[in-house]
């Protein structure tokens, strides 16, 4: 049974991971084990340390692009190499770290539409 404390966590990487990116994806963006993220998502443990801020981060720039896409589409821009981001994926830029890069172009998108 998921103790209290973990329940918020893992409501948050269940909406991410069950309607917009697999488990594998959410674990590449927040540096952490897919293991993890299945820990976090079954509230047997929640994020610690730097992975909260990824965490928390991921579901804000996911909430934002809902704005625009469809949890599908999210997906998928999430995977497409972007132009505004040099040929780049915002996936593998959020796994490397530069949320502040992908955020930027996340304002973009929903500022335009």
């Amino acid at each position: 049974m998921a103790k209290q404390d973990n329940v918020s966590f893992m409501r948050l990487v269940d909406d991410v991971t069950e309607t917009v990116i697999p488990q594998s994806d959410f674990a590449l963006a927040v540096g952490a084990s897919e293991r993890t993220v299945q820990n976090w998502s079954s509230g047997q443990t929640k994020p610690r340390g730097d992975a909260v801020r990824r965490v928390l981060d991921l579901v804000y720039l996911v909430k934002e692009l809902r704005e625009v896409y469809t949890d599908e589409g999210i997906h998928i821009w999430l995977q497409s190499r972007n132009r505004n981001l040099n040929g780049r994926r915002p996936l593998d830029l959020l796994g490397a770290g530069q949320i502040d890069e992908v955020l930027d172009e996340v304002q973009r998108v929903v500022g335009g539409m």
